[in-house]
């Protein structure tokens, strides 16, 4: 019997608390994680299906690398030939690179412009014919002897080579880190805000007027009532229009009033627009990675739910995902987070009380953001199988591409 696997996503930050890119593995019911050749080509067809979308210049232009275990079987085989080099990192293992024709795969990909990340090195005895070849080193970061890895990292501080450390747990060690050289940092800690980025809990004239706006467009206002807060607001106006001129709507006219734009967009995706706005508003670095996050959580759920619920509960469900994290972008409990937005009441029962029938699908959502044993109760709850939350799970991450971008 097939072991039941989750797609994981973890995001890579750089020295700025930017997103470079995500690596993805698998979580399984047993608790383990595999990179074996099933596993590995399984990742890669999937993100195959993820990129194979019709053409959209935003999600081309993205400037994320995905990371892949990149299994020696699989390089032979030019199994990775079929992902955009700039968009793709291949996790390859040093002990593979003893076979010369491995090595030579890997060269020509290099050569190709694909990212190779290189995991098992040992740092303290490089090899520099390995080196040449990779773009990056996998590192594990160690709190215990700051010291001894500060004289062992120095010597690549200054070389082309990126050191992405791994299982950083808290913020104080993603400083340490920096400190001693590296440029990328994985782990959990990107999901508790800074102590010094904590926000007050006095919203923003800007967050305030988006939650008016919020209001006014989740009761049905008329048009002109709409209309007539955005004319107070330059920026939000600006947003708007560029957005919906923007390449990705296939309009064949330009809108150039507020009014036009409400009517083209419609209610409902122009109240998810000022939610991912109300999301991003005043935001600072430390909180990019949350606000993308949350914006992922929002796709995903919404995608997991479309199958399952009304029309209606998969848009809410993406007013689930995208807020779960407003608590934590704010610096304030959940529930004072939302205290000046009105919500369905469903929507408030995931994000306060965690129960209700939205709750499962961000249970899910949350599920890909952490390798660890995932519990089945939900996927046979929905009846929703693995493939479908795998594959919502890309499609998911490839929105808030284009999204950003």
């Amino acid at each position: 019997m097939p072991v039941t696997r989750l797609v994981v996503r973890e995001p890579l930050l750089d020295t700025q608390q930017q997103v470079v890119g995500y690596q993805f593995s698998w979580s399984r019911a047993d608790g383990m994680k595999s990179d074996g050749i099933e596993d590995a080509a399984t990742l890669l067809s999937l993100l195959e299906k993820a990129f194979d979308q019709p053409d959209d210049a935003a999600r081309k232009s993205s400037k994320y690398v995905h990371f892949l275990p990149a299994p020696a079987a699989l390089l032979l085989q030019d199994a990775y030939a079929s992902l955009p080099p700039v968009n793709t990192g291949l996790i390859v293992n040093t002990d593979d690179l003893s076979d010369e024709e491995v090595y030579a795969a890997v060269k020509t990909l290099r050569k190709a412009g694909y990212g190779i990340l290189l995991s098992g090195v040992d740092i303290k005895a490089l090899n520099p014919k390995q080196l040449a070849l990779c773009s990056a080193i996998e590192v594990h970061f160690n709190p215990d002897s700051f010291a001894a890895q500060a004289k062992i990292y120095g010597v690549l501080k200054n070389s082309p080579i990126r050191m992405i450390a791994r299982e950083v747990s808290n913020w104080s060690e993603y400083e340490a880190c920096s400190k001693l050289g590296l440029h990328s940092f994985a782990g959990l800690f990107y999901l508790s805000p800074l102590a010094v980025t904590v926000k007050t809990r006095t919203l923003t004239p800007s967050q305030s007027m988006l939650i008016q706006l919020m209001e006014l467009v989740r009761n049905n206002a008329e048009v002109f009532k709409i209309e007539e807060i955005l004319k107070h607001d330059t920026a939000i106006s600006y947003k708007l229009l560029r957005y919906i001129n923007s390449a990705g709507f296939g309009l064949g006219f330009e809108i150039e009033s507020m009014r036009h734009a409400i009517q083209v967009l419609g209610y409902n995706p122009l109240y998810r627009w000022l939610s991912v706005l109300l999301m991003t508003a005043e935001a600072n670095a430390a909180s990019q990675v949350l606000m993308q996050t949350a914006i992922i959580r929002g796709r995903l759920t919404e995608l997991l739910g479309q199958s399952y619920l009304s029309k209606a509960d998969a848009e809410n469900l993406f007013i689930t995902g995208m807020f779960s994290l407003l608590d934590r972008l704010l610096g304030v409990t959940m529930t004072e987070a939302l205290e000046k937005i009105q919500l369905p009441d469903a929507v408030h029962d995931a994000l306060i009380l965690r129960t209700g029938i939205y709750m499962p699908f961000l249970s899910l959502a949350e599920a890909c953001e952490q390798a660890s044993s995932v519990s089945l109760s939900v996927t046979e709850e929905l009846g929703i199988d693995i493939d479908t939350i795998n594959q919502a799970h890309f499609a998911a991450v490839m929105w808030a591409e284009t999204l950003q971008a």
